[in-house]
């Protein structure tokens, strides 16, 4: 587990590195690519609930998905993150208005707040579905630690690209 956890701080780190190294432009650029790859994907089109972060600067930039989520009538679910417990829960985001009041975190990331029990949570729904946990091949006792890493997204990407090339 120890070599397991540096390597992903390696990776990390040489990741970091490169998207410093990226125009706003090309940050823009990229992030689009992926989230038309993403939009046009099989498992996208046929799911009703989409669970997405909402993006930071050196981070693949999310809004597109999040605004094609509401074009097409889904469900959107967004991070809250409990500082305290490195707990996460999916809330739903009710629009594209509603992720304008969201409060801000001391890292600037946008995410409902603390005392906010109005939201749908994505996983109590009666209409979630652990089947697709199974395809995925994530156990859920593992959920919580999966979905909080934000280098899934490096995986996703990798999958969406078949060419090898970069974006």
């Amino acid at each position: 587990m120890a070599a397991m956890r540096a390597a992903k701080q390696a990776v990390r780190k040489e990741i970091k590195r490169r998207v410093a190294l990226l125009s706003e432009q090309e940050k823009e650029r990229q992030s689009l690519i992926v989230c038309q790859k993403l939009i046009r994907h099989p498992k996208y089109v046929s799911c009703q609930r989409i669970a997405v972060f909402l993006s930071m600067d050196d981070e693949v930039h999310t809004e597109e998905i999040i605004k094609d989520v509401f074009k097409v009538g889904k469900s959107c679910f967004i991070p809250r993150y409990d500082q305290s417990s490195n707990h996460m829960d999916m809330l739903k985001l009710n629009s594209m208005q509603d992720m304008t009041t969201l409060p801000k975190t001391s890292w600037n990331i946008l995410q409902p707040a603390e005392d906010d029990k109005s939201r749908e949570e994505a996983l109590s729904a009666v209409s979630y579905s652990m089947s697709s946990l199974e395809r995925l091949g994530i156990p859920p006792e593992e959920l919580d630690e999966v979905a909080g890493e934000r280098e899934v997204w490096a995986s996703l990407l990798k999958l969406l690209r078949k060419s090898g090339r970069p974006c």
